[in-house]
Order: structure tokens, then sequence, then C-alpha cells
């Protein structure tokens, strides 16, 4: 459920959850194991139910790409978004400061998750995390969200396949990137008035998506994995930019991006932003010893 609250907020990463909770790389290894032979095997299964053989290749294969457990995950994370989805919008148009300062509170403790996953700690990493957060800072910076409608069935399909694999990312907003692309309303919408259509199309290119992406994750953990992680961990305090939670914008603007300033005012939407941030530190830490506990 975290990871899909995360998911449907602008600058919060469900990846960012998933390593706090210390099942990061599970996830991984669980998507990336479905392939053809998966889909030949499911169709096998659904065409001759009673066959014997078809019945223990399924068995085999659902033990083997640990579905149950991704089932059960995709399950809670479902639920959290058409749970939250109005909340969510409504804080971000109604409190953004409050609600921008509760994410950061909750978000700026964990990295000291995929800090202790680190084998080894040079210039390479540190050359690597650096490059992560000029990334995702840049990225904010210069490709400034579109402000209208998406362009049709086509464009839902795309920015669904790329924004699960930013959403996958460690401080990488897939949120944020179906902003840049002028579809962060349109599935919103498509999520509260339940427009299946468009929610099939956004979902198939999930599933596309996902699948290539993962394979390449999971390649570059096996082969580069401290410097992998040090990247990990770049994206994560690159997500602080894009989360902070004073910023200068347009009159009724229902984007969240904006130029980064001090705070104008200390009022009480200042003693709440405050407030915020202090009750994120305390759920991080909870979420902290938690995920270590699950381990």
């Amino acid at each position: 459920m975290l990871v899909g609250i995360a998911n449907i907020i602008p600058g919060v990463s469900g990846g960012t959850f998933a390593l706090v909770l210390g099942i990061y790389e599970r996830l991984l290894a669980s998507v990336g194991a479905f392939g053809a032979r998966s889909g030949k095997i499911l169709f096998r299964v659904l065409i001759r139910p009673t066959d014997p053989d078809a019945k223990a290749q399924f068995g085999q294969e659902f033990r083997r790409t640990d579905a149950l457990w991704l089932m059960v995950l995709m399950f809670g994370a479902g639920v959290a978004i058409l749970a939250s989805s109005h909340l969510i919008a409504f804080l971000l148009d109604q409190h953004r400061e409050p609600t921008f300062s509760f994410f950061v509170g909750l978000i700026l403790p964990s990295v000291l998750v995929p800090l202790a996953l680190l084998d080894r700690r040079g210039f390479w990493e540190l050359l690597s995390c650096l490059s992560a957060i000029a990334a995702l800072v840049g990225l904010v910076m210069f490709f400034e969200p579109a402000t209208g409608e998406g362009t049709g069935l086509i464009s839902l399909f795309a920015a669904g396949a790329i924004a699960i694999s930013a959403m996958i990312l460690p401080g990488v907003s897939g949120s944020f990137i179906l902003m840049v692309m002028g579809e962060y309303r349109t599935v919103l919408l498509a999520i509260n008035t339940m427009d299946f259509t468009q929610l099939a199309v956004f979902g198939a290119g999930c599933v596309l998506g996902l699948l290539a992406f993962v394979r390449l994750l999971n390649f570059l953990l096996r082969r580069f994995h401290s410097v992998t992680i040090a990247f990990l961990i770049g994206l994560i305090l690159g997500s602080l930019w894009v989360l902070w939670p004073f910023k200068e914008v347009a009159e009724g603007a229902k984007i969240i991006t904006g130029t980064n300033i001090w705070p104008q005012t200390f009022g009480p939407e200042f003693a709440w932003s405050i407030a915020s941030f202090v009750l994120g530190l305390v759920c991080s830490a909870g979420l902290y010893f938690w995920g270590k506990d699950r381990k």
C-alpha cells in the first residue's frame, strides 16, 4: 500500500519505499523472472486446465517467479491507489507545503537503507551518486511539466511504459514523468472516474515498460552493484530538490513544480509544514526499523 501511495504522488517514488522496506531487490528479481516462457505456460494451462503436466508446469513457474508475493504487493498498491487518489489530489491542490514537508521528512532518512547495501565506497560510487543528483535536478529545472491534457491513447500507452520505468527507481517520480508528458491529470482523472479504457491502455504500457526496464536494472545490479546502488542513492537525494515545500508557482496552478524559495511567511501553514516534516521523520524511522526486522 505504501508503494502504491508513493507512485501517485509527484516527486515521490515507489522504489524509495521498496528500498526502505527491504523488498527492492526481491521486487526486481520477481518481475525480471517473467518472460516468454511464463506466457507460454500460462496460455497452455488456460487452454488445457485439466492437463496434469500443464498444471504442474504452471505451479513450478508460479513458485519460480515468486508470483504470489508479487500479486499481494500489486494488490496492496492497487487498493492504496484507488483509496487515496482523491485525497492526494486534494492535498496537493489545497495544502501543498505541509504535504511536501511530510514527504521530505519521510524520504530524507531513507538514504540509510541503500547506503547499508554498498559493498564499496570509492571514487566511482561518489561519481555515480553525484551524477544521479545532477541528472534528476536537471530534469526538474529544464523540463517543465505540460499543463494540458494528453493527446490520446497512443500517448497514454507510451507514458505508461516510460513512467513505470521511473516509478521503480528510488527517487525518480513516475508521476512527475507523467506531468512532463502531460498525462498526469489524465491518469488521475481516469482512476477517479474508473475509465477502464484509458486505465487498460495505460496498464498495458506499464507492463511492457516494466518487463523491459527491470531486466536492465537486474543486469546492472549483478555486474555493477555498488555503482548502481550509489546511483540510486543520488536519485533519492536529488528528489529532495523536487519535494522542497516552498515554491514560487503561478496562482491556482495544478502542478507541483516551480522555483524553490525560502519561506515567505511564518504563519499557520508554515507551522503545519514543520509539524508535517517531524511526523514524516517519525514515520520514516518506524518504516526503517519495521523493514529491518522484516529482512
